[in-house]
């Protein structure tokens, strides 16, 4: 059955609630096997993704005067990649202006206090390379207090061999994928086709099944303290999200959000039993 207009808004409203439980300490976090950044390049599925990915992890601040920082290598793109950056252009982002692309040379002296979010080029399709894992795995510590402090992060597929859609050029024989995350992050293989979860739907209404299913390339092994945005096949976890504190055991959800989001649930809840008890 579909929800009428007045069912609608109650949707909506309680993703909004969801949203606004952003706390002070907690960063949100938005990991994913897609790469959005070589895909928004021709794909209108995919913009929606990596612009949802961006909006999340910075507070929705993009164009707003704030910028975030892009970290890619600025080498020329290998045969079967495109330069990553290129698909924050594809959105109507200009660097210098919205965000600062660095690469591993600037990575290392960047302060990361003048910006609102990470951004982490994809290493299959876009141009992450070895030298910029390396670079922000030395950067781990301060990107724990980055997001300490209500800093975002934005990751991008680093693939799994095994995935079979995996090319080893930009990377050395056995990287620490999503090494830079002061947390265990497994990169695991990944069989298509793409579903939004109900607690993707509703953390991010304007997405959808299609703009999920572009080509992908890693899902993940448990990670706990992030909502399960959607699902591989296989039911494995393509794509992550949250607001959370990291510590020494992982990701720990903003308490805040944990209870508004209950608190939007229950509210969305009552409205649909009365909706049913009219009719």
């Amino acid at each position: 059955m579909l929800l009428d207009t007045r069912s609608s808004r109650t949707v909506a409203l309680a993703a909004v609630v969801l949203c606004a439980a952003v706390g002070a300490n907690a960063g949100p976090i938005f990991l994913t096997g897609h790469d959005p950044d070589f895909h928004s390049q021709g794909s209108v599925g995919a913009q929606n993704l990596l612009r949802t990915g961006l909006n999340f992890v910075t507070n929705n601040t993009v164009g707003t005067g704030q910028k975030f920082l892009w970290v890619e290598s600025f080498l020329s793109p290998a045969s079967g990649h495109r330069v990553g950056e290129d698909g924050l252009n594809a959105l109507g982002l200009t660097n210098g202006v919205e965000y600062d692309w660095v690469n591993a040379a600037g990575l290392a002296g960047v302060d990361l206090s003048l910006y609102d979010a990470i951004g982490v080029a994809s290493s299959f399709g876009g141009m992450l390379t070895q030298a910029e894992l390396d670079a922000l795995i030395a950067r781990k510590a301060d990107i724990e207090t980055f997001v300490n402090g209500g800093g975002g992060v934005l990751a991008l597929a680093e693939c799994h061999p095994a995935s079979g859609f995996c090319f080893a050029d930009t990377l050395g024989p056995a990287p620490n994928l999503f090494g830079f995350l002061p947390v265990t992050v497994t990169s695991v293989a990944t069989v298509a086709p793409y579903s939004l979860t109900a607690a993707g739907s509703l953390m991010f209404p304007g997405l959808t099944n299609t703009d999920m299913n572009d080509p992908t390339h890693n899902s993940f092994g448990a990670i706990g303290g992030l909502n399960i945005v959607d699902t591989d096949a296989a039911g494995v976890p393509t794509t992550l999200a949250g607001n959370v504190r990291i510590v020494d055991t992982g990701f720990v959800p903003e308490p805040s959000s944990t209870l508004l989001l209950g608190g939007a649930l229950a509210v969305l809840a009552s409205h649909l039993r009365r909706r049913r008890g009219q009719r």
